[in-house]
């Protein structure tokens, strides 16, 4: 057996998406639950199971703003 889907998942159909544009989609997902909140007992980081710096870092690489506080 190999690691072929069985069924396409969500978001399949128009093409192979790249493991970046997937990760990118479940941060933004996370980010959107969380209200933005990176860190914290409500943050992403904690939701996603990794450091809030190396989020930062991940979102940075991306492309995904984000701001040092939530309070502005």
């Amino acid at each position: 057996g190999g690691f072929a889907p069985e069924e396409p998942g969500p978001g399949a159909g128009a093409g192979e998406q790249t493991l970046a544009a997937v990760e990118r989609a479940h941060i933004e997902s996370v980010l959107r639950q969380t209200n933005g909140i990176v860190e914290g007992p409500r943050g992403a980081a904690l939701i996603l199971g990794v450091n809030p710096s190396t989020l930062r870092h991940r979102m940075t690489a991306l492309g995904i703003p984000w701001r040092r506080s939530a309070h502005s």
